[in-house]
């Protein structure tokens, strides 16, 4: 296994540290920090940038040709890493500790390294990577809250009150949509300057915020409330329910009772997968399905009407003339011309 040693924290630092490691040479622009691997050493690349506020964003997006560890062993206190794992899988060890902790596809870690650690990230090789990682330094974190530390909830305090780091902390969880969804956004983001400095800095804070109500969320024993990444194969489900058995769908409430997941949660995946309720999802399917009905087969309005599972035709006209601008009659008497 190839072994990086880094003994910087600022983004600045661990770029010019790692090109020299692999030969190669870091961009900068507006502060945020860049490069890519030699060929020789795999191919993609890394990007990260800190901020004032003491949170950190680094992506890497990459595949290395052998196996590497990055091992972050600086004599300062270690910041939080908060690792997002989109794509792969990675390896995460504790520098004063032989325990390793897999990081699989769709999880999430917090590291908390004590005064004493650091932390070691394993990359496989020849596979590809797609992590995003928020290193959070905690006395600038704390130091930029406006108000008291004590006023911070029990389970935050615990983390953030600990600036010496003599407490070593691991949580490891499936990370919600929201994060999925924000992560996704930070990579399809393309300005450049200004623009893309102040956008990842929202994010980056966002992103950290997700993470915090997922962790506060983990510690309840029943009635978490959070929408995971499993909860997506469910959400899907409905979406292919909602879909075959347009004409025939019990109300939402039954929808989501019957694939075993609460009404909050399908309405809040639909929000993020589709930006719409559940509600106006069927309708939007509804109308789609009309306008292919009228298109392509002969059917009467009011036949129509029945297969898309609504039971008034002068509600009906009324929602499609609102959705395409004409009333149905016109699509027909358009397609016998």
């Amino acid at each position: 296994m190839n072994i990086i040693s880094i003994k910087a924290i600022t983004a600045r630092d661990i770029f010019n540290e790692l090109a020299k490691k692999f030969n190669t040479t870091c961009t900068e622009s507006y502060g945020e920090y860049a490069l890519s691997l030699p060929s020789e050493i795999g191919s993609g690349h890394i990007s990260g940038i800190n901020f004032p506020n003491g949170v950190g964003l680094f992506k890497f997006d990459l595949e290395f040709k052998s196996e590497y560890c990055l091992d972050f062993c600086a004599e300062e206190i270690q910041p939080f890493k908060f690792i997002y794992l989109i794509l792969g899988n990675l390896q995460h060890q504790f520098s004063n500790e032989e325990i390793t902790h897999f990081l699989d596809q769709g999880q999430s870690v917090i590291l908390g390294a004590n005064y004493k650690s650091g932390n070691k990230i394993l990359f496989p090789g020849n596979k590809k990577i797609k992590t995003v990682i928020l290193d959070v330094d905690r006395k600038k974190f704390v130091k930029q809250l406006t108000f008291p530390l004590d006023e911070m909830d029990k389970i935050y305090h615990e983390l953030f009150a600990d600036t010496n780091a003599i407490r070593t902390h691991y949580h490891h969880t499936e990370y919600s949509l929201k994060m999925a969804h924000l992560v996704e956004e930070l990579y399809r983001f393309k300005s450049s300057g200004l623009e893309r400095t102040s956008f990842n800095g929202a994010k980056a804070l966002e992103l950290l915020t997700y993470m915090l109500m997922l962790y506060k969320d983990d510690s309840q024993a029943e009635g978490r409330q959070i929408l995971r990444s499993k909860d997506l194969g469910k959400i899907k489900n409905v979406v292919r329910l909602i879909d075959r058995n347009i004409a025939e769908l019990d109300n939402i409430s039954q929808i989501a009772d019957n694939e075993g997941i609460s009404e909050v949660k399908l309405q809040e995946g639909f929000q993020i997968l589709f930006n719409c309720t559940v509600h106006e999802y069927i309708l939007s399917r509804r109308l789609e399905t009309a306008m292919q009905l009228l298109l392509k087969t002969d059917k009467s309005i009011s036949e129509i009407v029945y297969a898309i599972g609504l039971n008034s035709r002068s509600h009906f006209s009324k929602i499609f003339k609102e959705r395409y601008g004409v009333p149905p009659k016109n699509i027909r008497l358009n397609t016998k011309t």
